[in-house]
């Protein structure tokens, strides 16, 4: 390989890392919207799963990577805040929290929280970021996006509008993989053909030295292996991630496929981890020119 071939993909232009990112979320659709078996959801797409996201249900070892940086009198803008497993957590050691979240269902499951957590300084918005041009939005000091960026297709849009709206500090929670992102080989299996895995923390990271943001990374590993399960709750839980309706052909394959790969001498399937690690990473806002 000659040194200017390594250094054009080692050290991409901002742009080109950018339409890179874009071109992986553009073919996990394509993919996925030609082999799924599940009807295309009507009306809120989380309405099913948001209970998940409530505090409590699901773990957040990056809560303390994100209390290193908040400061007490701090307003913080949660995008894409889901049921407010952080944004609630969150509202005990700043001022103020804006939960930001465009869907219906998990703005229910953010109030609901926010009710039992009896918390005031924490204020839900209903908002799709990036903006549209001239819609009102808020501000702050710092904004958080927690795993929300994995199926971006505008991420350069969606950096501009969180650097044009705080003051002080950028924070995305990201794992090494989409917690979506189903086993790989049990996909070839079921579908015939390669997944294309949408990206995950290793190429956001690449897209901010690409648009040399000076950047500070701390990974977290996961607190706990998953646990065991019967094929039939294994097969329930991994549904979603292929794509499949319950009680499809595609179903039955799966099941079987997740017996033959995960399944343990006591009859049961132990699944792979939704992620390997997980990471905060932060940087101060500097303007740049979006691309798409």
């Amino acid at each position: 390989m000659q040194y200017v071939d390594a250094a054009t993909r080692l050290r991409p232009a901002a742009t080109e890392a950018l339409d890179a990112y874009t071109s992986l979320v553009a073919a996990n659709r394509e993919q996925v919207e030609r082999l799924r078996d599940t009807p295309e959801p009507e009306g809120d797409f989380w309405a099913r799963r948001a209970p998940r996201f409530r505090p409590g249900v699901l773990d957040v070892e990056e809560l303390p990577g994100l209390l290193e940086l908040a400061q007490p009198e701090d307003v913080w803008l949660d995008v894409g805040a889901g049921g407010g497993r952080f944004a609630v957590p969150l509202s005990r050691h700043v001022k103020r929290v804006i939960a930001i979240e465009p869907s219906p269902a998990m703005r229910g499951m953010l109030a609901d929280s926010i009710a039992a957590a009896e918390r005031d300084n924490l204020e839900v918005v209903d908002l799709r970021w990036p903006p549209e041009p001239g819609i009102e939005s808020p501000s702050g000091d710092v904004a958080l996006v927690a795993n929300v960026l994995y199926d971006c297709l505008v991420l350069g849009e969606f950096i501009a509008a969180l650097e044009a709206h705080v003051s002080r500090r950028c924070v995305v929670i990201a794992s090494d993989r989409a917690p979506s992102t189903p086993d790989p080989a049990v996909w070839e299996a079921l579908y015939g053909e390669p997944l294309c895995a949408l990206p995950g923390l290793p190429e956001f990271v690449a897209v901010l030295g690409a648009m040399k943001r000076r950047y500070e990374v701390r990974a977290f590993g996961m607190s706990s292996p998953p646990p065991l399960m019967t094929p039939e709750d294994a097969l329930a839980d991994s549904r979603w991630r292929y794509w499949v309706e319950p009680g499809s052909a595609g179903d039955e394959r799966l099941g079987q496929l997740l017996v033959e790969r995960y399944g343990q001498p006591d009859g049961r399937v132990q699944l792979p981890p939704r992620r390997n690690y997980s990471a905060v990473i932060s940087w101060e806002p500097a303007p740049f020119e979006a691309t798409r």
